[in-house]
């Protein structure tokens, strides 16, 4: 069925990006004094208010699979780290929507830039429908682990 090995080569190359993503993460996590769980929670928080829907602490709880309880202790730990703040919804004053702190922004910045700027190299070399394609098994693949650590 995959006569060349690119399939097992795919995998292979998954898990290497993995492990060093994973590795780049423990890195900031370890120098800001974060959690994992927490380090996951502030991706989650990052990436909610860029696509303009910043979480609730419930959402958070959703997307983290964690109690209401738990979830209120990461928020606490990333607040009082200076990484997240709470912020009234403009529209409904009754819900609390989690936002990354602006001070915390530059700290991320800098050490995640690095990495930003070789990512762009590599992308460069990519065309664009390469890159749809990359994105596309890529958005596919996350939503498989999803599915099956849900599962």
């Amino acid at each position: 069925m995959d006569p060349s090995g690119e399939r097992a080569a795919i995998v292979r190359a998954l898990q290497r990006l993995t492990a060093s993503a994973r590795h780049l993460s423990d890195a900031f996590a370890a120098r800001q004094g974060l959690h994992p769980t927490d380090l996951e929670a502030l991706l989650h928080v990052m990436q909610a208010e860029s696509q303009g829907a910043p979480l609730t602490a419930g959402g958070l709880g959703e997307a983290l699979a964690l109690t209401s309880g738990s979830v209120t202790g990461v928020v606490d730990r990333l607040v009082a780290a200076g990484h997240v703040a709470r912020s009234r919804d403009a529209s409904d004053r009754r819900r609390v929507l989690l936002v990354h702190a602006p001070e915390a922004r530059a700290v991320a910045e800098d050490f995640f830039s690095p990495i930003a700027r070789l990512s762009g190299a590599v992308m460069d070399t990519f065309d664009d429908a390469e890159l749809a394609t990359v994105r596309r098994y890529l958005e596919a693949m996350t939503d498989a682990v999803t599915e099956a650590r849900q599962g």
